[in-house]
Formats: C-alpha cells, sequence, structure tokens
C-alpha cells in the first residue's frame, strides 16, 4: 500500500510518516502543494494525507483539482482549522476525511483505514429512483433526464442516500459511509449537505425526507430500481 504525505511542518509530517510505516504503508513525502499536486497527477497512492495550510497550493486546492481530474485517491486532510464552515468546505472540495489537529496516531491510522476501505467497496453501478439517475462509473447525475452538478462529496451522499432508498438511515450511519466520521456528531455538516442536495433536486427536493430523531430517507421512486 502506497502513501503520500504532503505536508510542510517537518515534525508533524515526522509523525504521520511514523504512524503510516508502522502500519504498513510505503510512504512517499512532499512539502508544498506544487509538489503534492504533481505526484498525485503522476503516481497512483492508495491514500493521500495532505495538510490544508501548504506553500503553493492548499490541501482544499489539491483535492479539488484532483476531483476534477476523476482521479477519485482517497485523500485526508489534517489541519489546525475545526469551524464547520472549513470542515464543509474540505468535505465538499471532494477530501474523504478532515482531521483536526493535534490528533492521535491510532486515530489517524483508523481514518486512513476507513477511508481505503470505502474505495475499495464503492460501486459503479447506475441507480434509478423516481427522476433521480446516478451513473457510478462516470459519476454523474441527473433529474428528471437533465444532467446536475454536485461536488464529489454531495455524489457521495445522494448515492448512498438512493442506494438505500426507503430505508431509515441513522445520520450515524450516513456519516460514516459517506465521511469515515470526518466531523463531530454534534456537528451541523450533514445538515448543510442535505440541504444543498434538497436546492439541486429542485422540484423533487421531497425525496430526500428528514426521519425525525433518527437521520434521513430517499424516497423510492417508481421508475427504474436499484
Amino acid at each position: 500500500m502506497r502513501a503520500l504525505v504532503v505536508e510542510d511542518d517537518p515534525a508533524v509530517r515526522s509523525v504521520i510518516v511514523r504512524a503510516l510505516r508502522s502500519g504498513g504503508y510505503d510512504v512517499v513525502v512532499g512539502a508544498t502543494g506544487l509538489e503534492g499536486d504533481e505526484r498525485l497527477a503522476d503516481e497512483n497512492f492508495d491514500v493521500a494525507i495532505v495538510d490544508w495550510n501548504l506553500p503553493g497550493l492548499s490541501g482544499v486546492d489539491i483535492v479539488r483539482r484532483l476531483r476534477e481530474a476523476e482521479n477519485f485517491t482517497p485523500v485526508l486532510i489534517v489541519t489546525a482549522r475545526d469551524g464547520v464552515d472549513d470542515r464543509v468546505g474540505g468535505l465538499d472540495a471532494g477530501a474523504d476525511d478532515y482531521l483536526v489537529k493535534p490528533f492521535f496516531v491510532d486515530e489517524l491510522l483508523a481514518r486512513v483505514r476507513s477511508a481505503v476501505r470505502r474505495k475499495g467497496t464503492r460501486s459503479g453501478s447506475r441507480i434509478s429512483e423516481g427522476a433521480v439517475t446516478l451513473d457510478g462509473t462516470a459519476r454523474s447525475a441527473s433529474v428528471d433526464g437533465k444532467p446536475v452538478s454536485l461536488s464529489v462529496r454531495e455524489y457521495a451522499l445522494l448515492e448512498h442516500l438512493a442506494r438505500n432508498a426507503g430505508i431509515a438511515l441513522a445520520r450515524e450511519d450516513i456519516e460514516e459511509r459517506v465521511w469515515g466520521n470526518a466531523f463531530e456528531s454534534s456537528s451541523n455538516v450533514l445538515e448543510v449537505m442535505i440541504g444543498r442536495l434538497r436546492k439541486k433536486l429542485g422540484a423533487h427536493a421531497s425525496s430526500i425526507e428528514t426521519v425525525r430523531g433518527h437521520g434521513y430517507r430517499f424516497k423510492r421512486g417508481t421508475a427504474g430500481g436499484r
């Protein structure tokens, strides 16, 4: 397993590298955003751990460019920023997880394993529920046959809901499956993302139902199936 670590603080970088090597990863390091961007464009990695504040390009810029190139290497952002808006920004850019400094090494490794595991279980199948159609191979979405632009994180959330249409999903399950516990359960990041999805579904916003005290359910449609 190959891991890329992009961190400009030598002390933090050393901690992350030692942790990953102890977990059996072959580690490649970078100290600037441009270096990380080039490595991810030219080489194959099983996971990348990227600092937010980097010289050249920020970690969020790296993730956004990676996803725009349709490269879905799992990326974990590490940062001292712990505001909800920061977390939403990082995750919405396409990061698979978000870890606030200082962090415990065991938690870092657990999140890395979770991100790698989720990548291995992603499906490329086509999902059609009512007016909503998702193409897992192209990672594209349409509503009433019209393309809808979704961020990587929005797509992952809608895919998980639609794949489990008719089932009331607990918010903890959604967070784990889609974000890998990238934020505390007390955060309202999930609600923010649900609100964005409903806006993009337009007249079909009610397809995502709130299950009070539990989570959310995607209304099973009459057209097609999973």
